[in-house]
């Protein structure tokens, strides 16, 4: 049975009576705002499932009401109780699950694979516009967008058997690092970013040497995912040695594509000029095996990228839900039927290319598209697996989700630091 699936022949005891009478609306959403959202009960017919439905007020002039629900699809257009605001939507899901969910009024409800060059585009303009949280949530976090723009608050559902994820959340009783911010200049790549380097608590520019740890989407790294924090709490536990870490921004929003998607400049970039400025710098250890870099989703495929093509600085690779399905001439801004790319390329890569002294964790989650994303990762698994890869790999039960990846990166960190503590 799959992990989660949209339910339309189920109706929450809730909006029985609305269906009657509309003129409960103001009633209904009282009790929502003290019992809180989604709505979620056992599901009688499945012992490891439940049903999770969700409900949000449809905004005045809105035509319909889309819930992403952690999957990456725009489709799932919500259901109205007629003669009220009140939209909603029922799941079935697994009860390993956690994930994000959020609410876009009028988007439109198409697919990159269904729809003409037109309707993309308009779907990446929707897109790019910031989601609706669950003004009634049980649970979120919040994170920085950007200079001028209001902090983004992800909505969160969490369901009994979600895996434990204390390990990101600040402890009082923890020592802090420190996070610096500089602005680098590459002249390899004509343009300027934003960094962030955190050294751990304690750090002195005269001691040993530390393991380093490259982060791509250097801003959501720390916000979403608080690296930094999970890794204070790894090591006053014992379970990974002191690491700097560098957060590498994108210079624009367009340019992450392009330079993620197994770019040679952006790898040269980190060798001959990201890689020098740190360590004259900051105290970084010059052994492979103390070289971590890790991303999620186009920074998972460069996560894999650059463990490939700079294996001397980087022995260890976390790739979270890598886009394995790009290859060389994809445009962002066509749809899938004018697409003519080559999918899978950097997996061919690997198969070709002679087995490289990486220790690799990857994972995909099983809410993700299966052609799209768990298929290609299957594959390069089998790959890495042939080869002879010391290769952790897994299957979580969620989907292209900050919610999943910010509770595993510190399973990944803890699992392949096991060999290098010291």
């Amino acid at each position: 049975m799959a992990v989660a699936e949209r339910v339309h022949d189920y109706l929450h005891p809730a909006f029985a009576a609305l269906e009657v009478d509309p003129a409960g609306e103001g009633a209904f959403w009282e009790r929502i705002a003290r019992e809180r959202t989604p709505l979620i009960e056992p599901d009688p017919a499945q012992p490891d499932y439940s049903l999770v439905t969700y409900v949000f007020p449809i905004p005045e002039g809105a035509r319909h009401v889309v819930v992403m629900a952690g999957f990456d699809r725009v489709t799932d257009v919500m259901d109205r109780i007629a003669g009220t605001s009140i939209c909603h939507a029922t799941f079935r899901y697994r009860n390993g699950v956690r994930a994000t969910y959020s609410f876009w009024p009028d988007m439109p409800p198409t697919t990159w694979e269904e729809a003409s060059d037109a309707e993309w585009k308009a779907l990446r303009e929707a897109l790019a516009a910031t989601p609706l949280s669950d003004p009634h949530h049980r649970e979120f976090f919040a994170s920085r967008t950007g200079e001028g723009r209001p902090d983004n608050v992800a909505s969160i559902v969490s369901l009994p058997d979600a895996p434990d994820q204390t390990i990101i959340r600040p402890r009082p009783d923890v020592p802090r690092g420190k996070v610096d911010w500089h602005t680098l200049r590459s002249a390899v790549l004509g343009n300027e970013r934003r960094i962030w380097v955190y050294t751990p608590p304690g750090y002195d520019a005269g001691d040993r040497p530390n393991a380093i740890l490259l982060a791509f989407d250097g801003g959501a790294s720390l916000t979403l995912m608080s690296i930094h924090r999970i890794l204070e709490n790894l090591l006053a536990d014992g379970r990974v040695p002191p690491m700097i870490a560098v957060f590498v921004d994108n210079p624009t929003p367009a340019s992450r594509i392009g330079e993620l998607c197994c770019s040679e400049p952006f790898a040269r970039f980190i060798e001959t000029e990201l890689m020098p400025w740190l360590r004259e710098r900051y105290a970084v250890s010059h052994n492979p095996a103390e070289g971590y870099v890790t991303g999620v989703s186009a920074g998972g495929l460069a996560a894999l990228w650059v463990g490939f093509r700079l294996p001397h600085l980087f022995g260890n690779v976390i790739s979270q839900s890598a886009s394995l399905w790009w290859g060389p001439g994809f445009d962002l801004t066509k749809a899938s039927r004018s697409q003519r790319y080559t999918p899978g390329w950097l997996i061919d890569e690997y198969e070709r290319a002679p087995k490289l002294p990486l220790r690799i964790w990857q994972e995909v989650g099983l809410m993700e598209p299966e052609d799209r994303m768990i298929e290609p990762n299957r594959r390069m698994k089998a790959v890495l697996e042939a080869k002879g890869y010391d290769l952790i790999y897994s299957e979580n039960v969620g989907g292209h989700d900050y919610a999943v990846w910010r509770g595993t990166i510190g399973e990944a960190l803890r699992t392949l630091a096991s060999n290098v503590r010291g």
